[in-house]
Order: C-alpha cells, then structure tokens, then sequence
C-alpha cells in the first residue's frame, strides 16, 4: 500500500509525498504528525484529528518526542499525573493510551500506537513526522550549493507553525526535545543566511539576519554572517560595529572575548582581505595568527588501561603547562571560543604550549562511564601528564583542584608546579548543603542543559537568561545528564585536605574576592596549607576569568610557568 504526506497548506506537511512503503513503515497508516508548532495528529486528507483530552495530547507529545523508542510506563505515568497519581498508575495509563488509538483511527492510525514492554512506543517513518522532515531537509541543504540550499531551507523553515510541541513542552521529553528542535531551527536560519549571501543575496541576508543578531545577541555564527553580508554590500563601517557590538556583550554577559575566527574575520573586514577569501560560508578557521592560539589545537587519542582512550590535544611542540578540564567540558567547544575558560586558553595558548583533554564520558572522550571517583580522574591525568612528558605545570580551574593537588602529593615527579585557579581543598566544606547537592544534581538528572539561571548566576552575577541559555548550551554539548550528574556528585565528594602537607610543588593560587560558587577562604586557604603558595587576589564577584582581566591573569600564569624552567 502507498503512503501519502497529508495535503495542507503551506506551513505545515508538503503538499505531495508518494511512495512505497520503507521496512520501518506501518502497513496502512496514513496519520501524519506535527510538532512544529501546537500538537497535532492530522489525516491522509489533512484534516486534524480531535483528540479527546489534555492527557491524551501530552501522552503523544511525549511518545513523539521518543519517536520509535519505548517510553516507560513508569516515565509516562509521571509525566501525566506528576505527584497528582492516580490510584491505580498502569490501569489509568492504560485507559489513556486506549483513548489514544481510539482518536487516532479514524486517520488510519491503527497499529501505530504500540505497548512494548517496559511501556509503549509509537512507530513512524522519519516524513511522517514534520520535524523529521525538517531535519532531513537541513540535512540535504547542508551540502547543496548555495541556491540550492535556500530553497531545501525554505522548505525546511516552513514546516514550523510555533514552538516546538508548543503548549505541552511542559513535560521533560517534550521539554528537551523542544529545546534540541529550536536550536536545529536557529542552525536553519543561519545556514539560509549563509546560503543567500553565497547566491549573491547578500542584501536578503542582511534583512533576515539583522532581527535574528537583535533577538540572539550571544550567538556568534549570525553574527559573523552578518559581518560577512554587510562588507559584500560595501558596508564596512557598519561590518565592523556589529563585531564591536559583540565584543562588548560578550564582555559584559559572560566575560568572554570573541572566539580566534571572529577576530580574524574582523582583522581581514579591516584590512580590505575579504574579498579574497571565500565570503560564502560563515566563520572560517582561524589560521592569520603567527601564535595561532587554541586554533592550532592537535588532537588524537591516548589508550588508557582499563577503559576506553580520551581524546586530548596540543598546542606547540612540548606542552608545558597541561590544562585540566571542567565539570563537563569540550575540546571542540572550547576551541569554538564558546566555553568559560575558552578567552583564557587561547591568550594562554599564544604565551605557552598547552596540552588539554576530555575526561571520559565528556566531548570527544564521549564514552560510557564507570568510574566517576576522584582515584579515576587522578589516574586519567597522570595518564595525560606521562603521555605530554613529565614534569610539567597543571593548570586547575573550580572543580579541578583536587585532582591536581592529589596527583601532586601522590606522584611528585610528574608536577613541576600547579596553577590554581577558583577552586579549593574540600568539596564537603565548600558545597555544605546536603539538600541543595541533591536538588542540583536531581535536577542535571532530569532537565540537563535548559539553562538553570542559579547555575549562570553562580558563575556570572545578574547573568541574562540569554547568558544562561548559553551556558546550558555549552554544557549540553559537553556530556549527557548522566554523566554530568556522575561528576557533580564527585565533586560534591572530594576531599584532599589531608594531602596538602604533602604538596611542595610550587603553586600558585588566583582567586575572585567575590566569588559566589567558591568562596575566597577556599583560595586563602589553599594558599596557607601549601608549603610554595602566593596568592593572587582578583577583585571582582566571578568565578571563572573575567575579559577585562585576562591580561593581567595571563601575564601571572606565563610568568609562574617560565619560572618553573629556572628552578
């Protein structure tokens, strides 16, 4: 039997689809999905299908957003009732997955909502589902040449009738599929902008872009786009103050500078050498620096027993300082300059050569995880330090200090001396409230990466929810909830206390007098335990380095580093 897309208007389903049925179709159905705007289950016709109640709605919503994996039905319970639940759980679940079937008949929809023990799943081909046609259709313009991806974009684009799962993004999956959609609908955005100016349309571009740059000001992609369709136009004076323009939020929201590749884009806007290059896509890799920075990051892959490799990188020839990574970090964003601590390395990078890596489960060591004790994370640097060539600087920032000053005490001959900036000795003592421990990491568990607002005030004060979405952006792309929630708990656990005695590398200690996440005594006393410790104070409420002190931080870190060669 042929299977047909619903013939609506545009907007919504493309007007024709034929086709034989693939192996993954269900033989006979012909109700088609749309969550690119309100939930709707439509009919070979395209007339909608009432579907009979609030409950009904978001037990689809929340199927959809797992389309053809089974979602339990303990999930879906909760999801339904949250803490409202009803007597019997499985029997009133069943009732409104009967109901379900029931609405979704009449378009042909039997066989398409199926229990699969643990729960139930509903089973649909990619087209059968709007946003899965999107995302083939962004997919597809992706590679096409720039005339041809406007029009894949155009079509993608006009699939979207609101937010995604609008009205019912409520529950988790439909929550955080929601959010995974909208940035897949920004991406869309900027690439047609991209594409338009490669078709010669540089002035379309600039009309879609300048609203999108103004409703998402942290977003460098459009950004540079922006940049790019402006000099085409002759306008370089205006070019060069949307660059300003970001440089200065970006200062500002999360005391970043501009990544390497915007900076050199900028350097070439200004020196007339656009027109030289290719001024077809967006940013380009950032190659005009003498120093080339994080830009010229090396990265391969280091064995390590017992477990799955990690993915580590190098700037120069012989790192001398090795750079231990966040919470949850990435090599790839923090070479896109998105990161933290991405303007820090990168100045650092232009002074020393770095070695820097991902810990298991996170960015490009993205594996499953067994381990997430300090003894681990202890291993997996002296691993990395070995492989750079031993001794050599650590430098760790919040988090990280105490696997850095573990290694130190346990294995004196592989630190020539330790950068410490932002963290402390004890995660007990510092992170003290039991029930705020377990609040944060219930909540990475269950809504990871949608921007939690304490979180970015910790690490920014007064920070935007724009900051915040930015943050959450980063950390998603970083590492699964799981794995997140696994290392935050370690932290909250790490103790190296009684090892500091045994610390005699020299050590130096920056901290934020203001800092909200880890407080200043953290850093005072970090710097009275240790036996070679001087203490940088840095005024401000941060957490992390602030751009406007980057010089300065810089310059200590070089100048502590080079001294350790002279020792």
């Amino acid at each position: 039997m042929d299977l047909r897309v619903v013939p609506v208007p545009a907007g919504g389903l493309p007007r024709c689809w034929q086709g034989p049925a693939t192996a993954g179709s269900v033989l006979g159905v012909r109700v088609r999905f749309r969550v690119l705007g309100p939930v709707e289950a439509v009919d070979g016709d395209g007339r909608s299908l009432a579907l009979p109640g609030d409950r009904q709605r978001a037990l689809l919503a929340a199927l959809l957003a797992r389309a053809g994996e089974v979602v339990s039905a303990d999930r879906l319970a909760e999801l339904l009732w949250a803490d409202d639940q009803p007597a019997d759980p499985s029997a009133a679940l069943h009732s409104q997955v009967a109901r379900l079937r029931r609405a979704l008949r009449p378009g042909g929809g039997d066989g398409l909502l199926q229990t699969r023990p643990p729960g139930y799943r509903v089973a649909v081909d990619r087209d059968e589902v709007d946003a899965g046609r999107f995302e083939r259709l962004a997919a597809q313009a992706s590679t096409a040449p720039p005339a041809e991806a406007v029009r894949l974009l155009d079509q993608a684009l006009a699939l979207w009738r609101g937010p995604a799962y609008a009205g019912l993004a409520d529950s988790d999956l439909a929550r955080v599929e929601a959010i995974r959609l909208e940035e897949a609908r920004l991406a869309a955005v900027e690439r047609r902008a991209e594409a338009l100016v490669g078709a010669g349309r540089a002035g379309d571009a600039v009309l879609d872009l300048e609203p999108l740059v103004a409703a998402q000001q942290l977003r460098e992609q459009p950004r540079a786009t922006l940049m790019r369709a402006l000099y085409a136009l002759g306008r370089q004076a205006d070019a060069l103050a949307v660059y300003q323009d970001y440089r200065r939020r970006l200062a500002e929201e999360l005391g970043l500078e501009p990544s390497p590749a915007l900076q050199d884009l900028q350097t070439r806007i200004l020196r007339h050498e656009l027109a030289q290059q290719d001024p077809t896509v967006g940013l380009a890799p950032a190659g005009g620096r003498e120093t080339g920075g994080l830009a010229g990051l090396r990265t391969r892959y280091l064995p390590l027993p017992g477990g799955p490799p990690v993915a580590w990188g190098v700037t120069g020839d012989r790192p001398e300082l090795v750079v231990l990574p966040g919470w949850v970090s990435s090599l790839e964003v923090l070479a896109s300059g998105r990161d933290p601590r991405s303007s820090l390395l990168d100045r650092l990078a232009a002074e020393l050569a770095l070695a820097v890596y991902d810990r298991r489960g996170t960015g490009l060591s993205g594996t499953q995880v067994t381990d997430f004790g300090l003894a681990a994370s202890v291993q997996e640097l002296g691993a990395v330090v070995e492989a750079v060539g031993a001794p050599v600087g650590l430098l760790a920032m919040s988090q990280a200090g105490p696997v850095a000053l573990a290694l130190a005490a346990e294995r004196p001959d592989l630190v020539a001396g330790l950068v410490l900036f932002g963290t402390y000795a004890s995660g007990p003592a510092v992170f003290s409230n039991p029930q705020l421990r377990r609040l944060l990491v219930d909540s990475i568990r269950t809504h990871w990466g949608i921007g939690s607002k304490v979180l970015a005030d910790l690490y920014r004060p007064g920070a935007s929810d724009e900051a915040a979405g930015h943050l959450a952006r980063v950390l998603r792309q970083s590492a699964g909830p799981e794995v997140a929630a696994g290392y935050l708990e370690a932290v909250y656990r790490a103790d190296v206390s009684a090892l500091l005695p045994r610390v005699n590398a020299p050590t130096l200690v920056l901290h934020y007098r203001g800092d909200r996440l880890v407080p200043f005594a953290g850093g005072q006393q970090l710097a009275a335990a240790l036996a070679d410790a001087t203490l940088v104070p840095l005024d401000g409420a941060y957490h992390l380095p602030d751009a406007t002190d980057l010089p300065r931080i810089v310059d200590a870190i070089a100048g502590f580093v080079r001294s350790l060669h002279r020792r």
